[in-house]
């Protein structure tokens, strides 16, 4: 499946409107990002699919993931990490200027995010490798 990467932080980022076709290019994209974590804070971005599905990821050393349809209808999960990766209760990324905070119970590291997303480009769901909560 095709997907379509923005960047809801930074309306400037060359990537926004990227057509991202395989799992390389995908894994790319988003280890790019992190390198981006340098001069900026954590932050959120989506990839829009094909089949009227998206991700949105936040994207930090420890990063989270919500699948939802395009047009604002159910469902809405968040996946849950595996393990608990923060000493906090939350963290935050930053969504249009704001920081958004997140339980820790939905913060993992970046490598699972990078698998939900190469799992959802390649099927357009959710991985069943992870549970998820509405």
């Amino acid at each position: 499946m095709i997907v379509t990467f923005y960047d809801r932080e930074d309306e400037a980022n060359e990537l926004n409107g990227a057509v991202i076709r395989d799992r390389r290019r995908l894994r790319q994209v988003l280890e790019s990002l992190l390198e981006s974590l340098q001069v900026r804070w954590p932050f959120v971005c989506e990839l829009v699919g094909e089949n009227g599905f998206q991700l949105t990821i936040g994207v930090g050393k420890i990063g989270c993931v919500h699948y939802s349809r395009c047009d604002g209808s159910p469902p809405y999960l968040m996946a849950v990490a595996r393990r608990n990766v923060l000493e906090a209760d939350e963290s935050e990324f930053m969504l249009g200027g704001t920081p958004t905070p997140i339980p820790a119970h939905f913060c993992m590291p970046f490598d699972d995010v990078i698998d939900i997303a190469v799992y959802f480009m390649e099927t357009g769901r959710a991985s069943p490798f992870f549970s998820w909560e509405q």
